[in-house]
């Protein structure tokens, strides 16, 4: 019997391939789904996965992140990308991650079928290991990235500002420096960071939910390694909104609201933001927002979202090693061919030419 892991954000598509499995292969057992990336990663630490049906637009860490985690950890799992996009630079970087197979969407059942033997027909190569769970932790010695009483003080300052975005900005920023460290393992520094936030919390007198108080006391019994990355991000960054409290800002004058929206947009960039949905979010008509934004902002809703979208690729680019085609997805552009346009024309050189002058700048 094979154990199988559905990996897709649409409800539908994954009845429909659940649905196919189910009444074509006796041999194959389906373990788990997954809408997102932080769920497939508890998938494939807690159950032995032969095969698994992924998605590449999902949310963080996307498909291509996950491929790529499974690879660098020699997973025994299978992976048969299952897609609508099918971009020559994303199913490049797909191949270089060597997925197993490819389908798109609509699928056939008799492709889907096919597609599923050929994956299981393949040699497990001799390095791999069952899941997540059995990969050695990272042993290089650990060592102080960035003083922490100083990231403390900036965090707090912030906070008396009611910088919001700043903020965010900032907790991303030392994250993503923490985990860039290759051959430095990325606990201390993390849990100091969780530390660092909940004291502030203390201070401002917040209380934390009870669910987000019981991840944060997890942290410290987890193996907090790069596979980590995302589910902590999206903690602290949660952690981060509990400070400025921004629920609390509804219903408040022209300025607040606009507040609302400009923070509502920081915290969603990689969703997919509309006016639409930030309207919903202040308590507003999409007509109204658009009327006050240009006002207020002396700039339209749209062109403010591109700008932040641009600002945010050219944070990845600076900070990571992410292909082209990943950033673009984290930014919820579907055509990574689009994104270079836009790219190009904001800055005038492509994302990665952007890198490669950042990247000299800095060994400079």
């Amino acid at each position: 019997m094979f154990n199988m892991a559905i990996v897709e954000d649409e409800e539908l598509e994954r009845r429909a391939l659940r649905s196919i499995i189910e009444r074509n292969a006796d041999d194959i057992r389906i373990v788990g789904e997954a809408k997102n990336g932080s769920e497939a990663v508890r998938l494939l630490e807690s159950e032995r996965i032969d095969v698994m049906l992924l998605d590449i637009k999902i949310p963080r860490p996307n498909g291509l992140e996950l491929l790529q985690m499974v690879r660098e950890r020699h997973l025994a799992t299978k992976v048969l990308i299952v897609t609508a996009y099918d971009y020559f630079d994303i199913m490049q970087a797909a191949i270089q991650y060597k997925a197993d197979g490819f389908l798109l969407k609509p699928v056939r059942t008799e492709a889907l079928l096919d597609g599923v033997r050929d994956c299981l027909a393949m040699p497990v190569p001799e390095k791999a290991v069952p899941n997540l769970r059995l990969v050695p932790a990272m042993d290089a010695a650990e060592e102080e990235v960035e003083d922490e009483i100083d990231i403390a003080d900036r965090i707090r300052s912030l906070v008396e500002r009611r910088a919001y975005r700043d903020c965010l900005r900032l907790v991303r920023t030392r994250l993503e420096g923490i985990y860039a460290h290759k051959d430095v393992a990325p606990r201390h520094d993390v849990l100091d960071l969780a530390e660092i936030l909940t004291d502030l919390l203390e201070e401002t007198d917040r209380k934390l939910p009870l669910p987000m108080a019981r991840q944060i006391a997890e942290l410290e019994n987890q193996r907090l390694d790069a596979r980590s990355q995302y589910k902590v991000q999206e903690l602290l960054c949660q952690i981060t909104d509990i400070l400025f409290d921004p629920g609390q800002e509804h219903g408040g004058a022209a300025g607040e609201r606009i507040e609302t929206v400009l923070h509502f947009i920081e915290r969603n960039l990689s969703k997919g933001v509309t006016l639409e949905d930030a309207a919903e979010f202040a308590h507003v008509s999409p007509c109204y927002l658009s009327r006050l934004f240009r006002k207020k902002m002396n700039t339209t809703f749209i062109s403010y979202l591109k700008g932040q979208r641009i600002e945010r690729a050219k944070v990845l680019l600076q900070n990571s090693d992410l292909p082209i085609s990943n950033v673009s997805l984290d930014l919820s552009y579907a055509d990574a061919n689009y994104f270079c346009k836009a790219f190009k024309k904001e800055v005038g050189i492509s994302p990665s030419e952007y890198r490669q002058q950042f990247q000299k700048a800095r060994v400079g």
